[in-house]
């Protein structure tokens, strides 16, 4: 308890207090303030999005080479037994967490055969407890509805509708320095026309999950496969735009690709002011020069015994 005489005024320009008080009751008021006056914790998200090609022995997906060992012959690739969990999810069929660097070291292998497509590596720092959101794609534009004016015109009104990769991760922090991710992934994309409204279809997969990892581990969400075909005409010049007859200038070629999207997450607790100032001298580093895969975020904190 403070006695009567004790005043305290906050300065909110300076952000600071005012305390009129004898040196005893200062000093409690001095205590108290110590254990509240504390940084907030904060958690920064890095993710990797990245695109593999699957050929060869990647065709059955990536998932299929994990749990099958791919590399333990005299293929080459040594580097594939993760040590980890596989969780079955829908939408991203499975989920590796682990701390060690085997999911870095088979990407890292693939890269050499250009099979890897890294479409973006964004990272957002955000409160414990708050949700941080991550948006990779583009905006599609499509026609929301028609009005006919008084002369005949049609008039059409344009939306826009995101696609791509939309992320929304929420860290929750406990003492331990055990961080749970409550997860929340959407992957949309466009589809065919539909053959009634003459508008794009849209293909959309979502899943929501929680992991719970140390900070600075990573977990990466995997499984969901496409299959591209694309179709292409080349021929001679002039004698392949000839009706009827153009066709014996001409070849058509049809080739097919699957790709395999690959989601990297880490979270890193910022508990201080020096893990931020340490983190903005980083960031800065990054900034001088073009940082290449051995730099995703699939780095693990050494420190965790794994």
């Amino acid at each position: 308890m403070l006695d009567n005489d004790v005043r305290i005024v906050s300065d909110d320009y300076n952000n600071s207090l005012l305390v009129y008080a004898t040196p005893y009751e200062y000093q409690k008021i001095e205590r108290i303030l110590t254990k509240l006056d504390v940084v907030a914790t904060q958690v920064l998200i890095e993710a990797s999005i990245v695109e593999v090609t699957l050929t060869d022995d990647l065709q059955y997906g990536l998932e299929w080479a994990f749990d099958n060992n791919l590399g333990g012959g005299d293929s080459g690739r040594g580097l594939l037994d993760l040590g980890g969990n596989l969780k079955p999810q829908s939408g991203f069929s499975y989920t590796i967490t682990n701390s060690a660097g085997a999911a870095k070291a088979v990407l890292n292998a693939l890269a050499e055969d250009s099979l890897i497509n890294v479409i973006s590596t964004p990272s957002v720092l955000v409160l414990d407890n708050h949700t941080a959101s991550i948006n990779v794609g583009d905006q599609q534009p499509i026609q929301s509805q028609s009005t006919v004016t008084n002369g005949g015109n049609v008039q059409n009104s344009i939306t826009y509708r995101p696609t791509g990769v939309q992320l929304t991760v929420t860290p929750s922090v406990n003492d331990g320095g055990l961080v749970t991710l409550d997860i929340e992934q959407t992957v949309s994309d466009v589809g065919a026309v539909d053959a009634a409204t003459g508008q794009r279809s849209f293909l959309e997969r979502a899943v929501s999950s929680r992991i719970a990892i140390r900070s600075g581990e990573s977990v990466v969400l995997g499984g969901l496969i496409r299959d591209n075909e694309t179709e292409g005409q080349s021929g001679v010049p002039v004698l392949k735009d000839i009706p009827l007859v153009g066709a014996l200038f001409s070849t058509t070629s049809v080739s097919s690709t699957r790709t395999e999207l690959l989601i990297f997450i880490t979270p890193r607790v910022m508990e201080s002011d020096q893990d931020l100032r340490d983190l903005n001298l980083e960031m800065r580093s990054r900034m001088r020069g073009l940082t290449d895969f051995d730099d995703l975020p699939v780095n693990f904190d050494p420190a965790s015994g794994d």
